[in-house]
């Protein structure tokens, strides 16, 4: 067996969140979707494949670059794709790279998120301003769930950029990593500025300490773009693995289009 690190892509709306929950609970995972396939094409006993992921994403939340980790039994890695793409539902696998057996995929060098929301009834100055108020070295206590009183919430985030596209709104960020629901308050409290239900110097006091909260921006607006590592590149198949899916994904969402747009 060798292990192996494989960028994967996935629409949120298909699964509940990244993580495997309890059989009892019958709840579709992304993990849960990828282990299953493994053991059904790869011949690596039960149990040994040691499945890990890069970044936990909730339900609704889409990934085009959440990294996993696992052990395999196959020599190549364009057939090891090429299988998992052809019996997966839901989950493309895009590129690959070999790891040894100590690879923490949590140990990523960056983190890379992007968040739309519709731009209509939103001011673009004021939620361009808000957002860039979270850029930096912060205490982000009011802005995200921690999983245990020992986890700090003081850290930095490198960027935060926003751009119109269309009647969208895009809100990208960069960090070395993100507290649990981070992203999701930061744009809570962004998408209320944007409104005028809040104002610059509320989010900023907030910021800075004062407790307030400004719930929680849906999930179905995020997307994890991207997890890099140092030294580590990861290639994709000549071919691609998944084309024949990714055709057929686009009739559906063309008649899905058409459908809309006839209304």
């Amino acid at each position: 067996m060798r292990r192996v690190a494989v960028k994967i892509a996935y629409l949120g709306e298909g699964f509940s969140g990244s993580q495997i929950q309890p059989a009892e609970t019958g709840l579709r995972t992304v993990a849960g979707e990828v282990r299953d396939k493994l053991l059904l094409v790869d011949h690596v006993p039960a149990g040994q494949f040691d499945l890990r992921f890069a970044s936990r994403t909730d339900a609704g939340v889409s990934a085009l670059g959440n990294v996993i980790v696992f052990y395999t039994a196959f020599d190549s890695n364009d057939l090891l794709l090429r299988a998992l793409n052809a019996v997966t539902k839901g989950v493309y696998f895009r590129s690959y790279a070999d790891v040894d057996d100590n690879f923490n995929p949590r140990m990523a060098a960056k983190r890379y998120y992007r968040y739309v929301v519709p731009a209509d009834r939103l001011d673009p100055d004021r939620f361009t301003a808000a957002a860039e108020l979270f850029a930096g070295h912060h205490d982000f206590c009011r802005f995200a769930r921690t999983e245990n009183s020992h986890q700090s919430t003081v850290m930095a985030i490198d960027s935060v950029t926003v751009k119109k596209e269309g009647e969208a709104l895009i809100t990208d960020f960069c960090a070395d990593y993100f507290l649990w629901n981070m992203i999701r308050r930061i744009m809570a409290a962004v998408i209320q500025v944007g409104k005028g239900m809040s104002s610059l110097e509320d989010v900023k006091e907030t910021l800075a300490g004062k407790d307030a909260t400004y719930g929680l921006a849906k999930p179905e607006g995020l997307t994890l773009l991207d997890v890099t590592y140092p030294d580590l590149v990861f290639t994709a198949p000549a071919q691609c693995p998944y084309a024949k899916r990714l055709r057929d994904d686009r009739y559906r969402d063309n008649l899905r289009a058409a459908f809309h747009n006839s209304l």
